[in-house]
């Protein structure tokens, strides 16, 4: 049977080798910690697949997304399949956080069902003043006074609804900028979300994976800076955390950490993985 190098074994990619039967012979650390177990099926972990795992992933594009089931939850990944000498080796990469950041910008960038309500009353009093002018201009070729003073107060309302319309549409946009914010974390993807989302709420954004550029973009402008978004596990090249080292510099920072502690409740953390609401709510404490 073979055996998985070291390299493989604690490789950062879920990892698991089937046999032409699709029974996993082995799995690595990450594909343990998944939920993936030896002598199990890989086919019996994920939904509506009803024929041979090795059989359906070769006809599949790479893009493809596979849903996983375990007793604790359920993980979507793609996966990147490969035979060697009647072997097949699954690489399975989780994307069931990024999926669920994307889903989270996506619902914070959409209107709340108050501004929705709000836009349809408004929307509905501004056509039902449209159909009393067509009716009150089909009427009559010619307009006395008091049609006349109708006609100004019923446009009066129509053109302050539609006013109070645009209004509610565009007040994210129109909202002067909240300050500058620095953002870093290992994590590109996860830097940039950051940084849309928060310009977005109206803040002026820097961000960098890299922690010693980081540091040195908040030494040049830290006057301009009032508040820094940062991963606790990125180190600085003096072996001190990129957070301790703020801190430092700066004690009157607003510094908010992203912690992988999933327990953590101290006031300035908020927890991996990230819930945007969180984040903002902790943006303006």
């Amino acid at each position: 049977m073979i055996e998985l190098n070291a390299l493989l074994q604690t490789a950062p990619v879920a990892l698991v080798v089937l046999d032409d039967d699709d029974f996993i012979r082995q799995a690595n650390e990450k594909a343990v910690a998944m939920g993936l177990s030896v002598g199990t099926t890989l086919t019996s972990h994920i939904a509506n697949l009803k024929e041979k795992f090795v059989d359906h992933v070769r006809h599949q594009p790479d893009s493809q997304l596979y849903r996983l089931e375990f007793q604790h939850g359920e993980k979507r990944c793609r996966a990147s399949f490969e035979e060697n000498n009647g072997d097949f080796y699954v690489w399975l990469v989780d994307v069931s956080e990024q999926l669920m950041l994307a889903d989270q910008i996506r619902r914070l960038k959409h209107p709340d069902s108050r501004k929705m309500r709000q836009i349809s009353q408004l929307s509905a009093t501004a056509a039902g003043y449209s159909e009393l002018l067509d009716v009150i201009l089909a009427d009559s070729d010619t307009l006395g006074s008091d049609k006349l003073n109708t006609v100004r107060q019923y446009q009066h309302e129509l053109t302050k609804n539609l006013s109070a319309m645009h209004r509610v549409v565009t007040n994210n946009k129109t909202e002067k900028k909240k300050g500058s914010v620095l953002v870093a974390d290992q994590n590109d993807a996860l830097t940039e979300l950051i940084s849309e989302l928060l310009r977005d709420e109206g803040y002026k954004v820097v961000g960098f994976s890299d922690p010693d550029t980081a540091l040195k973009y908040f030494r040049v402008n830290e006057h301009s800076i009032q508040k820094a978004v940062v991963d606790e596990g990125l180190i600085c090249e003096n072996d001190a955390s990129l957070v301790a080292t703020l801190q430092t510099a700066s004690p009157d920072l607003g510094l908010i950490v992203l912690s992988e502690d999933s327990d953590s409740s101290d006031h300035g953390k908020v927890s991996k993985p990230l819930d945007f609401q969180v984040l903002l709510e902790a943006m303006e404490d």
